[in-house]
């Protein structure tokens, strides 16, 4: 068992450093580790005959490690307290805005979709942490596993576009541009603000905790409109 969780942890991080490594030699979306990792963990569990539950179970380490690493983003926000909180009324605004904003976009065009009333529930959480995410879906009556794939589809675009919407809508103030990434990529949009600065990303922090906290409450109060609406 412990020669497992060797060999598990040791591929794993080989993997994500050839996914670094690459990625310096051909940025983009793409090229992420986010997205090469994953795709070589995949690759590497169908080629050698692996259950997933498996792989899991040698590298709950790094779900332990996922804590701390969470923990330690509250250093850049304590840093820059004083400035968030002087914005907090065009913070609050914006947060509570956006996150209303992508609960009603998610439940309407998956409708429009037609992929059904279920995947209507599952997208709700979808511009949330996904940890918070999963939780919230199972409270509301949704997949799991098909919120995991909206709130991923949806971290993955805003990492995309994030960069073209700064340019196009020439944001220029850290805090925006900090509360953009946190609010509409999530965990990765996070790392984004980071490399841009140290404000940007206490401002994605932010928008990450404090944005989880109101798509929650919108949930639980725009749930019983929703239900009646795709009931219809």
């Amino acid at each position: 068992m412990i020669l497992w969780k060797i060999c598990s942890i040791l591929a794993t991080v080989l993997l994500f450093a050839a996914a670094k490594r690459l990625n310096r030699m051909k940025p983009g979306l793409l090229f992420s580790p986010a997205v090469l990792a994953p795709a070589g963990i995949i690759v590497l569990l169908v080629a050698t005959g692996t259950p997933f539950q498996e792989y899991a179970k040698g590298t709950d380490l790094f779900n332990e490690m996922l804590g701390a690493v969470t923990v330690a983003f509250a250093i850049p926000l304590y840093r820059n307290w004083p400035i968030l909180v002087s914005h907090w009324r065009m913070i609050v605004l914006s947060l509570a805005t956006g996150s209303l904003i992508a609960v009603m976009a998610g439940v309407s065009t998956t409708m429009l979709l037609g992929l059904g009333k279920e995947a209507a529930i599952s997208v709700i959480p979808r511009s949330i942490t996904l940890p918070i995410a999963v939780g919230l879906s199972e409270s509301i009556g949704g997949i799991s596993s098909m919120t995991a794939l909206f709130v991923m589809l949806t971290s993955f675009a805003g990492v995309f576009w994030g960069p073209i919407l700064i340019r196009k809508m020439r944001l220029r103030h850290p805090v925006s541009v900090g509360l953009m990434y946190g609010m509409g990529a999530h965990v990765l949009g996070m790392s984004k603000a980071f490399e841009r600065g140290e404000l940007e990303g206490g401002s994605a922090t932010l928008a990450l905790i404090a944005g989880a906290v109101m798509t929650v409450v919108w949930a639980f109060l725009l749930l019983p409109v929703i239900q009646s609406w795709l009931a219809v």
